[in-house]
């Protein structure tokens, strides 16, 4: 007979319609034994769930296609595909990430697909296949600000209508919000958010809509 498992409830998180497994679970415990994440894609971060509150306000249309840039365990991609049932692709350097962001799909029986890149290295052919481009705690580096704005740069050339971008409100975050406000006066906006799922975080978003 197999052994039947129970998993405790405070091993996973419940926010916004999604089951959240926390690093404690047994599952994930297990997988970190085996794929161990670099640059920070650990874990889910805060402002995923800002990105998340703010998509819940504006929601994106069911034929959206979505692009999520470094998307660790792809959080967001996750909430668009299994609470908006948009087609989502989570997008990271490090593609050690993309069985985590599987295991979460899996657990809120969705499909999200996984591109394995850089932002330097998104070309204009894979970005004419989004319309929408969003991010959670991506500029963490200063060496990144260029990185995104170039990739901003291309995704507009290349047809994509929207991009939003979350941070808890580094310095880096603001210098990107100045070259972006600098660049597209008329397309950018600023706001200040906050979360309540599952635990109340806040930060800053930024929208730019071509």
């Amino acid at each position: 007979m197999p052994k039947l498992e129970i998993f405790p409830e405070d091993q996973m998180h419940y926010a916004y319609g999604m089951y959240l497994l926390k690093s404690t679970h047994p599952i994930i415990r297990k997988m970190h034994k085996t794929i161990r994440p670099s640059l920070f894609g650990q874990r889910a971060w805060g402002s995923s769930f800002l990105l998340i509150d703010y998509l819940s306000e504006h929601p994106l249309t069911e034929d959206c296609k979505l692009l999520e840039l470094g998307c660790g365990w792809g959080v967001v991609s996750v909430y668009a595909a299994s609470q908006l049932g948009i087609k989502a692709t989570g997008m990271d350097i490090d593609d050690k990430v993309f069985p985590y962001m599987d295991t979460l799909a899996a657990t809120n029986d969705c499909r999200v697909k996984s591109l394995h890149a850089s932002f330097a290295e998104l070309n204009d052919k894979q970005l004419s296949k989004f319309n929408v481009l969003v991010g959670a705690d991506v500029c963490f580096w200063e060496s990144l600000i260029t990185d995104l704005v170039e990739l901003f740069k291309r995704a507009q050339a290349a047809g994509v209508q929207q991009i939003i971008i979350s941070d808890p409100g580094r310095s880096t975050f603001a210098q990107l919000c100045d070259r972006c406000e600098s660049l597209w006066p008329d397309a950018f906006q600023h706001y200040y958010w906050y979360a309540l799922e599952p635990k109340r975080f806040e930060g800053q978003i930024f929208t730019l809509t071509f």
